[in-house]
Order: structure tokens, then sequence, then C-alpha cells
């Protein structure tokens, strides 16, 4: 009888019940939870003979061209008693050094070793030669059942990483014992290294049972092939993903007769996307979720009215607040506040005690993320409090201009920022791009958001990109947009 104290334990329970069904499938390689929980035994065995210790963080830079080797690695520190620190292959190199200064990781695995090859490791391998020695396997009774078990790099669209620590009670959330998940199998392309990719996909089989299926790298076509091929029951989206999908010019002819819900979140979701999805599959579930890295908490929508209306994500739950300014609980409908989440089980920043007291306090975390609750008590979601834009002394939030912008037909992604004013303080700029085989001019837009906004929102400079910039996640990097839609705003200026 196994005792279940980490999620680790968990999966030792999924292998005896499900053994023979998939848990991983990465379309390269499908893995049975038996043969995950084989592999993560010799694998964590491996570590500990090679020295690593309760608490030694393991650097787990893996691309989602390794999906499995990531689960089975991650799972693998957890028997070993160490901390799994998985991050991004894709960023540049200065951010991965950022990374591992902070961590301070005694081993590593990988598919990229060129990305730290300086880095001073007691152990480092591939993830196709990961140590295996069955025999050193620490005793998981020894082990304690409310250490650290990961840290997650995020630095959300602006400021330098930062490494959220999640433990091990709060990795046993929402584990359901030996039930099995009501979607028995999950597509998606996000990166497993991620909040979203890797507490949801790569803990998602030993939590609930069902199967994980990871798209490698992720593109419209590719992404629709697999859902007629693997007819998930689920299908996650990033709204990116979604809305490139949704452009692609054979969308209608694959069939999602066998998908029943469609997920999405980590992003603002145009209203459009939703539209248009629904449209396309009437008979889809479509849900619009929040969480993020920091807050552990997660709110979603559970109705198909809820995700119509723009920006929501469901109904405002007992552990999540709005905060005024003052730190005063806001309860009246409209009011934009700062959402506050509790957590049962706080997370932290690593070895950044300044930054863990501004953000974590009681069990709550300041999100800086705002919001209002309309008056069906629904969440709206209105932006980042960072990007809140001060124009003339009003308050602007991005993203109801930006809401304002999805909904010009010719218009594939958007971002809006405040840049400097002289007399002003912040002025409004937006930058777009297309959709393919669309064309429109900057003064066609604007005169399509003098339509939809109030004239102080419209954007006074809007650039058209043939691409705006990503974070692995598929979030818009505002920060890369800052400075020239800035230079932008102030030729705009000089030329008037």
């Amino acid at each position: 009888m196994v005792e279940v104290r980490r999620i680790s334990d968990a999966l030792k329970v999924r292998a005896q019940h499900q053994s023979d069904e998939i848990a991983h499938d990465d379309t390269r390689r499908q893995l049975t939870f038996a043969e995950w929980d084989r592999e993560v035994d010799e694998v964590g065995g491996g570590l500990a003979a090679a020295g690593l210790q309760p608490g030694d963080r393991v650097f787990l830079p893996i691309s989602n061209n390794h999906s499995i080797e990531m689960a089975i690695a991650v799972f693998a520190v957890f028997r070993a008693g160490g901390i799994a620190c998985p991050i991004n292959t894709r960023l540049n190199p200065k951010e991965i050094s950022d990374f591992a200064e902070l961590t301070t990781p005694r081993f590593a695995i990988t598919d990229v070793p060129d990305l730290f090859k300086d880095l001073k490791l007691v152990g480092c391998w591939m993830v196709d030669a990961m140590p295996r020695n069955l025999a050193a396997l620490p005793d998981q009774a020894s082990l304690d059942p409310k250490a650290d078990a990961e840290i997650l790099g995020t630095s959300g669209t602006t400021g330098k990483i930062k490494g959220v620590v999640v433990s091990h009670p709060d990795l046993m959330t929402g584990v359901t014992g030996t039930n099995q998940d009501r979607s028995r199998s999950t597509l998606s392309a996000l990166p497993l290294t991620g909040s979203g990719g890797n507490l949801g996909i790569v803990m998602l089989p030993a939590r609930g049972g069902a199967t994980a299926i990871t798209q490698p790298k992720f593109d419209p076509k590719g992404f629709l092939d697999l859902v007629k091929a693997k007819q998930p029951n689920l299908v996650y989206l990033v709204p990116t993903m979604l809305r490139l999908v949704l452009d692609h010019p054979d969308v209608a002819d694959y069939d999602f007769a066998g998908v029943k819900y469609l997920m999405t979140g980590t992003a603002p979701l145009p209203n459009d996307s939703v539209k248009r999805a629904m449209a396309l599959w009437p008979h889809v579930r479509m849900r619009n979720s929040y969480g993020m890295s920091e807050g552990g908490i997660s709110v979603g929508t559970t109705s198909q009215e809820q995700v119509l209306k723009p920006g929501c994500v469901g109904k405002l739950p007992e552990h999540m607040q709005l905060r005024d300014e003052d730190g005063n609980v806001v309860t009246t409908p409209g009011i934009v506040g700062e959402i506050y989440g509790y957590q049962k089980h706080p997370r932290r920043y690593w070895n950044d005690d300044e930054a863990t007291a501004a953000s974590f306090k009681g069990g709550w975390t300041r999100t800086g993320d705002l919001g209002y609750v309309d008056e069906d008590g629904d969440l709206i979601m209105a932006g980042r409090s960072k990007e809140l834009i001060i124009r003339g002394g009003y308050n602007i939030t991005p993203m109801e201009i930006e809401t304002a912008l999805y909904q010009h037909p010719a218009v594939q992604q958007a971002a809006v920022v405040g840049v400097p004013h002289e007399v002003l303080g912040e002025d409004i700029a937006a930058a777009v791009s297309l959709r393919p085989g669309m064309t429109a001019t900057p003064e066609e837009i604007l005169a399509f958001c003098r339509d939809h906004l109030a004239d102080n929102k419209v954007p006074r400079t809007l650039v058209i990109m043939d691409e705006l910039p990503l974070n692995p996640n598929g979030k818009i990097l505002k920060k890369d947009l800052a400075a020239p839609l800035a230079a932008a705003a102030e030729a705009r200026r000089r030329a008037a």
C-alpha cells in the first residue's frame, strides 16, 4: 500500500491502477503510467547516486521536443528529494544565466547543452542519457512531504526573471486518488517549463489520470492534424494559438467531433475569437481561465454566456478579492481593483525576501492584475496594474483598447502601451499585426477605434508590424514594444 504524501507517490498509485494506459504522448513516443513510474525510479536513483542531496536544485532546460523526458526528469527529481527548476529553452543565454545564478543548481538534464555550457555543475546529462541506478533510490518515506518541489522561472511580460517556489503540498492540491479525470485526454502545445504547461500538463496524468498529448512545436496545421489523429476530449490553446488556428484557411475542414472542451487562458482572450470558435464548433464547450505562477489561484468560466463577455473569467470566488490602492476590499460592481488570491499553501520568490514581502502576505497573493465585478458577479479582467496608462489624469486600461482593436476584421494581434508625453504625462500607442491576406492602414484602424472608443482612449500612435514579440507562453512582450512605440510617437509629434 503506497502512502500518498507527494505527487510522485500519486504517480506510483496510478501506475498500479492504470499501468498500461497512456500517461504522456509527445507524438514521437508514448509513455504508459507503469513505464513512467519505472523510469522515474531509475533516474531518481541515478541522481541520488551522482550525489544529489535533498533540497539540491536540478536545472531542467528541456524543450517540448522531449516532453516525455521532461515528465520523467521532473518526477525523478522529486523522488531523489531535489527541487526541479524547469526553464524554457527559447529564452536567451542571459536569461538562462540569470535563472541559474538565482537557483544555483548542482545538476542539469537538458536537450540544449549549448545554452549553459559555461555553468559549473556537479553533473549534467542529455535527455537520452539520464543517469539510472534503481538501487540508489532514496526511501520515499524519508523525504519531507512539506518540502519545496519546484522553482518556476517567471518574469511575466516585464522585469527580470524571478523564481516562484511551489511546495509538495501545493502540488497535491487537486489530486483525485484513483478517480479518473472527466477529460480522458488533453492536447496542448504549452511549453512544459512554464506554470500552465508544468503544473497543468506535466502533472495532469498523475493528478487526474488523464492522458497528456503535447505538440512538440506549435503550428496551426499540425495542431489541427493532431486533433484529427488523436481525437482528444479537451484542447488547450492560449489566445494567440487559438487565433492562428481559427485563421488557418482549412480549419473548417477538420473534424472536431470528439472535442468536448476548448480551454484557453494565460493572456487576454479577444472576444471575436470566442465568437468565431463558437460558430465553427457549436458543440464544443468553451472555457476561459485565469491564474498565475505566483498565485496558485485559478478561476474559470462555467457557461457560454460568461465566455461571451469580453474579459470574463468566471464568478469571483471566495478565495479571491478586489482591493483598491489602499488595500481596502472593493465590493461595488463596476469599480476596478487589483486582484488578490488566497492560498492554503502560499508560494514565495526564491532567494528574494523583498519581492516576496511585496507580493505575499498572510496567505494572500497580490497578483498585479486589475479587474472588476459586473452586476452578475462575474470577474472581468482589465489588464495589469503596471500597464495602467494615466493620460491627462485619467486612468485608462490597455485591455479596453485592445478589445476594440481585436474587433477590427484585419487585426490579428494587438498591444497597447503608454508612452511619455510632455503635457499629458502619458499618451496611448498601439502595435498591431494583420491577419493573413488582409490589408489595412493605420488611419483606417484608428478611424475604427474612434467609432468604438471614447476620444481620450483612441491611440494617438499606431504601428503595423509583421508580428508582435511573444514570450515562450504566447504572451505579447509589451516591454519590447515600449521603446519602438515611444520613438514612433515622438516622430509623429515632430511631423505634426
